[in-house]
């Protein structure tokens, strides 16, 4: 009886000495090991972050769409016109306006828009202004300039010396870009365009890749390109006197 109670202590006391076996160690095998774990937690947040920024990608463009189609609706309305029939200068005059860019209305032909706001530095409406003039840069650079400080730019105006139209070689052209984002310009113009082979009509949004839109305009002579960026405070009192142009602009659609 002495004899298997020793026998019995020192089998159970090998059996501590044994590591544990296979059935002991099951629950172990399919947790992954720290540094696995962490690297698909990063992979989950990353995933989480691209498509968080996608969603803001796709609200954001969209709202320039609407933006665009509102702000055409609204100048139309502020003019009482049923269509600017190609009046350029008046169309981004009457958009200024309606944006809040202007509290003072001010107009010209495409011609002299630039310089009508190129040695100013602020808006009525309280915008700071930044003119990026054509004997210093191209089309292209003032763009990619714009975008350097401000990755998804918004408000800009472009001013062309001549078009390609016989009256926008007399009275130049101007248009408005509401915003470029992800290498996109969102904007319209003031009579149908033909862009990348899809036919907009005048205010309807015009969505097209940075280098579609230089080229489009391409055979244009720049005089300038405005970039307002808003004011933290707007000035106390219009800092621009109201003045208003009747002359023709652009007075027919260009092709």
């Amino acid at each position: 009886m002495i004899r298997w109670k020793r026998a019995l202590a020192l089998f159970l006391f090998l059996l501590l000495l044994l590591p544990p076996c296979a059935a002991f160690a099951d629950g172990e095998k399919d947790d992954a090991p720290p540094a696995q774990e962490d690297a698909l937690t990063a992979r989950a947040a990353d995933q989480e972050a691209e498509g968080k920024s996608a969603r803001v990608n796709v609200a954001a463009e969209e709202g320039l769409r609407q933006q665009i189609q509102a702000t055409y609706t609204a100048a139309k309305k502020r003019a009482r016109r049923k269509s600017f029939k190609g009046y350029c200068g008046a169309y981004v005059a009457n958009q200024l306006m309606v944006l809040g860019i202007n509290t003072s209305y001010l107009s010209a032909n495409g011609n002299n828009t630039f310089e009508l706001y190129r040695d100013m530095e602020i808006t009525s409406g309280g915008y700071y202004i930044s003119a990026y003039r054509a004997r210093e840069y191209t089309l292209e650079e003032a763009l990619q300039a714009i975008l350097r400080k401000e990755p998804a730019a918004t408000n800009i105006l472009v001013g062309f010396q001549k078009g390609v139209s016989s009256a926008a070689k007399k009275y130049g052209h101007v248009l408005f870009i509401h915003g470029i984002r992800n290498g996109k310009v969102f904007y319209s113009d003031s009579c149908s365009r033909t862009v990348d082979d899809v036919k907009y009509k005048e205010g309807e949004p015009i969505v097209c890749s940075l280098e579609s839109f230089v080229n489009l305009y391409a055979k244009y002579k720049l005089d300038g390109v405005i970039h307002f960026r808003q004011a933290k405070k707007p000035p106390q009192e219009p800092l621009i006197e109201a003045t208003a142009s009747t002359s023709s602009e652009n007075l027919v659609s260009e092709g």
